[in-house]
Order: C-alpha cells, then structure tokens, then sequence
C-alpha cells in the first residue's frame, strides 16, 4: 500500500503541475480544420500552387449592413473605407456621370440656343422698327379717310361746316347736287375744296360712307399712292394683331424648332439671357423628364445590394484579414470573423460548462450517495484530472495540435467516465465493508474490481473514442489521440489516486455517515424491472425489437444531415451576417471560390459549364507559373454543403475536359465530409464494433455476451438518435449535424459498455459463488442496480450541461448522449438485457474452453 501512496503522491504532483498550465491551453487551440490537413490531399495541392504564385493585394470582404437606416450606415461606412462599394456608392457615381452628361448636353444645347436666339433678336430689330413705321403710316392713312369722309359725305348729310374749308364744301355741294346725283356732288366738290381726292372716294356711296369699310377702302385708297397691295395687307395685318405678334407669326415656321417657344421674348431686340435662362430650365426639366436620373433600384448593380430598408451589402477592399468595421456600421462577412466570434464564444462556454458540470455532478452525487465527504473526494479528483489533461494538452502543443472539440467534449468525457468508475469503486468499497472486510482489504478488493471490469470498461472507451486516431485528417488524429490522452489520465485517477485516498482515509470518506446504504427506491424498481425481464423475457425482447425497428424507420425517412458548421455555431452577429449575405445577395456575393488547376488552357466548354455551376458568380482565368488557374466564385460560404454538390459536379467534368485538380472551398468541403463521415459509416464504425466485440469476448470469456451487449448499445443510439430528430429537427426546425451521429455512436459504445460490462462481470461473479443464473442475474442487476442508475443519472448531468452552450452540435449532443445514458441504465440494462440473457441461456457463456462458468462451491 506503501507504493501506490506513493505512486499516486507523484501521479498527484504531476496533475497539479499541469493544472498551473491549463488556462493556456485556450491560447494554442486550433478552430480552422484546413489548418490541421495532410499535405498530400488535393485541395493541399492546390494551396501550394496557389501560395508559391500569390501575390498581395487589397481583398474584398462583403459587409451586411442592418436597418434601419441602411443608406445613412452605408454612407458613413464608405467615409471610412474610401474605397468601399454600396448601392449608394454606385448611385453616387452614376448620378455624377448622369449630371456630367446632361450639363454638357445643356450647356452645348444652351450655346447654340444663345447663338441662334441673339441672331434672331438682332435680325427682327430693324423689321419691328420697319413694321412700326408702317403701322404708323396706316394709321395716319386711315385717320387721313375717316376725315375725308366726314368732310365730305358727313357734311353733306349734316347740312353743316364746321370750318371755312367744309363750309366751301358745303356751298359747292348744295350748287352740284341739285344738277348731279349725290355721289357726282361730292366728288366734284370735293375736288375743288381739298384738291384732287376723288380718287380717294372710289367705291365710296350715299349708302356706304359712313361704315367701316367705306373708311378701309378710302385709306388703301390713300396708301396705294406710295404702297403696294401687299405691303398694305402686311400693315392691316400688323395693326390688327400688333407688330409683335405678327412678328412671332411670321417666323414661326421660319425659326428653329428650339427657339419657336422663346420667340416672344425675342423679336423686336428682347431679352435674350432671360430667353436663354428659360430655355435652360425647360431643357433641363424636358431631359429629366424623359430621363429620369438613375436610383437604387434602377441600376442593376446597385439594386442587388439592397433588400427593402433591412438591409444592404457593401463591399470593402482592405489589405487586412479582419479590417475594423465599427458593428455599429455593418458586420463582415468572413471565415475569419466567424471563427473570430465562434472562439470567443467557446471561451465562455467552456468555463461555464465546466462549472455547471461540476455543480450538477456534486448535487447528483449527493442524492446518489447520500453523504458529503465522497462526492467532495470524487468531484476533487475528477476536477484535477481534467485541469492535468488541459495542462498536458498545452504542454504537447508544438508536436501535437489540438484541435478545439477536442477541449470542448473533455469536461464532459472526464466528469462522466471518472465519476462513473469512481462511485462504482466507492460503492464496491462500502459493499466491502459492509461485509467485514478491515480498511487494506477492502481497498485490495477495489483495486482487483478495478482491474477486472474497470479495466475492461476503460479499454472499451479508448478503443471506441480513440478510433479517430486513425483517420487520415491530422485534425480527427488531435481528437483521437485526445481523447486516448484523456482516457489514460481517468486510468490512473481511478487506479492510483483513488484506491490511495481510500486508504488514507478509510470510513471518513463517508463523513457525516458511517457508510453510504443503496438507494431503496432504485432497488425495488430494479427489481420489478428484472422480474419482469425474467418472468417474460422473449415480450420485453419483441417490444424491444419493435421500438428499434419503428425507431430506425423513423430515422431513414426524416433524418436530415448538414456538414456545415455554421449551422452548428452559436447565434453571433457574423452568423447573422452570413445568413443575410446568402439569403437576400446570393447572386452578388463572393463568399468562397473554387479553383481549377490545369497545365494546359482550359478549353471553352469547360469555362461554359463553370457558368452553369451552382450559386455562380462570375470567374477569372490567369496563369501562375506553368498553372492555368480559374478561380470560380460562389456565392456559397466556405461550409455551405452545397458544396459538396459543386465539387461532384466538377470532378465529372474531369472525365470530359481533364486532367486538372480541384482546389479551395469544394474540394476542402469533399475531402471534410467523405474522409470524416463518409469513412466513419463504411469503415471506422466497423473497426470499432470488431474492436470492442474482439476485447470484450477476451475480457468477459464469451463469444455472445459481446455481440449482445453492442446489439443493445446500438438500440439506446437508434432511439436516442430518433428522439433527437424528433425534438431538434421536426420541433425546432434544426437540422441534425452530422458530428451528433459520429459523436453519439462513439460516445455510447465507450460509455454504455460500463454498465453491461458492471453487470456481466457482477453474474459471472454471483454464479461462481454458487448461484444458478437467474438467481445471479437478479442479484447482480438489484445490488449493482442503484450504483450504476446513480451513475446513469450522473453521466446524464454532465452531458446535459451541453445544453447550455450557445452552439447547436454540443447541444444536440448533450441533448442525445443524456438521454441515451437514462435509457439504457433504466431500460435497457434492467429489462432488455436481462431479457436477452435469459432467452441465450447457456450460450450467454460459449467460450473456447466450452460452456459455462467454474463455480468455486
């Protein structure tokens, strides 16, 4: 007992020592998968094509801009980054070449205007004056008639003069009239008192003197002496409409179409700039009228980066990784912001998960085992054991990395499996002294439990969640060979520092109590449950069976797998972003790129049918060194699964346009999915099931009991999983990811083979000691029975903390891996596998050396 005091002084030591380390271990966690790849896979390959021609410059990163107020955040965004591209932006320059052209468009029309407008104002100046002079003339004509008339017939018909001259006329008219008729008088009167204007009276009569014609007539009379006809009608026709707007009637049809409107301001020498001034206004008003400026959504770039007042995309080239866009503005849309947020978040979970497990340990422990000292030593122990496996972690960064999940699923690993075996082991220590037995043996009959199903249970579980180490990707390797790490530091917590504090403190671990009693309760269901199993053994296995069947049915017709992680990441502002940029700009948004790598120029049908590749964007062709690259871009994240559909699309193109590699976020997405999920279904599921069968049938001595015992594992995974669906997919609407199926699988054939392995290691035990098998079968399952629904329930805490992690796979996982460990401690192992049992009778046993068990009485 010396020595393992000893040895688990120094195992002690070592822990605390790396738990010193243990919050570093944060700072050296690897979150991008491409990070942890092997160089010879093919979009590595391409990679170092890609690095050896590189050259820098500016990237663009979209950037999701949130309502409301998207214009006044895009414009505030572009003052920050000059060089930004929005829908304002592009507005912006579209509406100053729009201005450019329609003022170079005014000023050229306004210039002619102005040239010909002066032409014209100069040109009817002398003509309006022409005009006026004339109107004048006819004026003075028609007055010049009117008074000739009324000095002739008007004093004729009145009888009376009204001056020396019309008294002449009057007196020579009365001395003609009464030889010739009225109209000879006049004239001849007429004549000889005003000279000679009987000309004038032509076509004048008694009858008609007096009208307006009569007056019409006189004064052509009187202007045809100096003018023609037509000039005659040119002043008629100006003193009736007025110079002016005879004017504007006259060169109406003879004056461009432009300067007809403006005429009136312009003939006779008018105002020519105010002319010009609404000219301008007129043109510019016409112009926007039948074209109208550009907006938003009349420009098809600009159009397709806004959706409604929620949101807009901008564009920013920046030659940073992660430029400072203030959240305030607009959220980037990047791998690097994702990953960025997701390790924030990761940190917190982490503590907060850690603490909750502890504390939900501590509680169950206290109701499982009904005492305080116990579950003080055993959570204590635990504690330490995952601060010196987070230490150690850091302490092998530099040769092996450690992949983020790896960190993440240890709390839970630890605190379930080194509690499990722990309060099994305490259990067994308290059974033991309860019997009799002093403190050293008791701890000696411990430690030979511990080897023999302990044992058995833990090689199990590094062979199950170790069987990552053997995938080609480095970062499945780092889980793996974590979880290997993980399962060998519980190995020697339980089999050094244990048993070494049971010795040094005996029957004080049980402090208030003097020894920790089985949980009654859990005892008569137990019992019930096998009684039942045993009584009816081939209905609990039918029911069993049916529930399997219904349940696996269930999952082939509604079991939706994504491979993408950020399905699975918390809800965080870039995720927001991202769902955004996808939804409402998937036709203008750049967020991965593929790349096809030739030696020779690629012909044109293969470029043709890059066009026809989902979610398109656009391409480019260049040469880099002696490589062809064409760069697709895709508005697909770099995790969409559809791009897996993108790289089977181009992988048989090969066959028609090839050889030629494949490189960048299809071909990462392909090898991602096919070498973890693809290969885990056809071929690591197998190892593992062999694996586990191989050592369970070596440790247990039978050749059934393993293959039945994984017959019922996978039971509690299909209607674990089944449930899952059922909750997470159906109710929620959240797709399963495809890690929850890998996870679960590995989890629970690791840990649900420590129930059964506890039970069948407790029969071959009652039967050696004399029991026949049903008895041993119920006295195994009622007196281990309470232990190990204590430690269902305490697996179910810790991985129900998951549930609190702001990230869906570890949710779903909690969520699964819980629920699995309650349907198996309280179904499964009481009645199925009793059941089972029962029905195999002594097959249960077949071994090389024959059937049966040695009994020792």
């Amino acid at each position: 007992m010396k020595r393992l005091v000893a040895a688990a002084a120094v195992v002690a030591a070592l822990y605390i020592y790396l738990a010193l380390l243990s919050p570093r271990v944060f700072d050296v966690l690897v979150y991008d998968e491409s990070k942890l790849m092997p160089p010879d896979i093919e979009p590595k390959a391409v990679d170092a094509i890609l690095n050896k021609t590189q050259v820098g410059g500016l990237k663009s990163i979209p950037v999701v801009v949130f309502g409301p107020g998207v214009e006044e955040k895009a414009r505030n965004l572009s003052r920050l980054f000059p060089n930004a591209t929005s829908a304002w932006s592009i507005l912006d320059t579209a509406l100053k070449i729009y201005r450019e052209r329609l003022n170079d468009v005014v000023e050229n029309a306004t210039a002619s205007f102005r040239e010909g407008a002066r032409e014209v104002a100069n040109s009817t100046q002398k003509v309006c004056e022409d005009l006026n002079r004339l109107v004048e003339g006819f004026r003075e004509a028609r007055e010049r008639a009117r008074q000739l008339l009324l000095g002739t017939y008007g004093v004729a018909a009145l009888g009376k003069a009204v001056d020396n001259q019309t008294e002449k006329f009057l007196a020579l008219y009365q001395r003609y009239v009464a030889t010739y008729d009225v109209d000879t008088a006049v004239r001849l009167a007429a004549d000889e008192t005003y000279g000679n204007v009987s000309q004038y009276l032509t076509g004048v009569t008694w009858k008609n003197w007096a009208s307006l014609e009569a007056v019409e007539n006189v004064a052509d009379a009187i202007l045809a002496t100096r003018l023609n006809k037509t000039m005659i009608d040119i002043a008629r026709a100006a003193v009736a409409m007025g110079v002016r707007q005879y004017l504007y009637l006259w060169l109406m049809n003879q004056t461009p179409p432009p300067v007809r409107p403006y005429l009136p301001y312009l003939i006779c020498g008018g105002d020519v700039e105010k002319a010009v001034e609404m000219f301008k206004s007129d043109l510019v008003r016409n112009l926007t009228t039948r074209y109208p400026p550009p907006t938003i959504y009349s420009i098809a770039g600009a159009a397709d980066l806004v959706y409604q007042d929620k949101y807009a995309l901008a564009v920013v080239k920046s030659s940073e990784e992660m430029p400072d866009v203030p959240p305030q503005l607009g959220v980037p849309v990047s791998t690097s912001f994702l990953l960025k947020s997701f390790t924030q978040v990761v940190t917190e979970d982490v503590s907060k998960i850690d603490r909750s497990t502890a504390a939900a340990l501590f509680t169950v422990l206290l109701y499982v085992m009904g005492t305080l000292a116990a579950p003080v030593l055993i959570i204590s122990a635990v504690g330490l054991t995952y601060l010196g496996v987070m230490g150690f972690f850091y302490q092998i960064h530099e040769i092996q990395k450690t992949y983020y999940l790896t960190v993440y699923m240890a709390a839970p690993v630890i605190f379930a499996i080194g509690v499990d075996y722990m309060l099994l082991m305490v259990s067994r220590y308290a059974e033991e002294r309860a019997l009799g037995r002093d403190k050293t043996e008791a701890v000696k009959v411990v430690r030979r439990y511990a080897n023999r199903s302990i044992a058995a249970s833990a090689a199990v579980v590094a062979t199950s969640l170790g069987s990552f180490a053997i995938s080609r990707l480095p970062f499945m390797q780092s889980i793996g060979v974590g979880y290997l790490i993980t399962t060998l530091f519980i190995v020697l917590t339980v089999f050094l520092i244990l048993p070494a504090l049971l010795y040094l403190l005996g029957d004080r671990i049980f402090w208030p109590k003097k020894t920790i009693a089985a949980h009654r309760g859990r005892s008569r269901l137990l019992e019930k449950a096998v009684d039942t199993a045993l009584k009816k053994p081939l209905l609990v296995a039918v029911a069993a069976t049916l529930v399997t069947l219904l349940s696996f049915l269930f999952l082939i017709s509604t079991l939706r797998i994504t491979a993408n992680p950020v399905v699975a990441m918390p809800e965080t502002q870039y995720k927001k972003a991202l769902e955004v940029a996808t939804t409402y700009f998937k036709n203008v948004t750049a967020l991965s790129t593929t790349y096809i790598a030739m030696k020779n120029p690629p012909p044109p049908e293969l470029l043709h049918e890059v066009e026809k590749l989902p979610n398109y964007v656009n391409y480019t062709l260049e040469k880099r060194g002696d490589w062809y690259i064409v760069a697709v871009k895709l508005s697909l994240e770099d995790t969409s699964d559809k791009l897996l559909d993108v790289y089977r699309r181009l992988d048989q193109l090969r066959a028609y346009y090839g050889p030629y590699l494949i490189g960048g976020a299809a071909s990462w997405k392909n090898v991602i999915f096919n070498e973890i999920y693809v290969k885990f279904w056809s071929l690591q599921i197998y190892v593992v099931i062999a694996a586990v069968v191989l050592i369970l049938a070596f440790l247990l001595k039978s050749f059934l009991i393993p293959l039945r015992l994984v017959a019922t594992v996978l039971m509690s995974i299909v209607w674990s999983l089944a449930a899952e669906v059922a909750l997470f997919q159906e109710a929620l609407g959240q797709p399963t990811y495809w890690l929850v199926p890998v996870s679960l699988f590995a989890f629970l054939m690791a840990i649900g083979t420590d129930y059964d392995i506890f039970i069948i290691t407790r029969i071959r035990e009652e039967i050696e000691n004399g029991l026949d098998e049903k008895e041993a079968i119920k006295t195994a399952i009622v007196t281990t029975g309470p232990v190990i629904t204590g430690a269902a329930i305490v697996l179910a805490a810790a991985f129900s903390t998951l549930m609190l992690s702001q990230t869906l796979l570890l949710r779903q996982i909690g969520f699964t891996i819980a629920l699995a460990a309650l349907l198996d401690a309280f179904i499964i192992r009481p009645l199925v596998v009793p059941a089972l049992i029962t029905l195999a009778g002594r097959y249960n046993w077949l071994w090389i050396t024959g059937y049966g068990i040695r009994r020792t009485s």
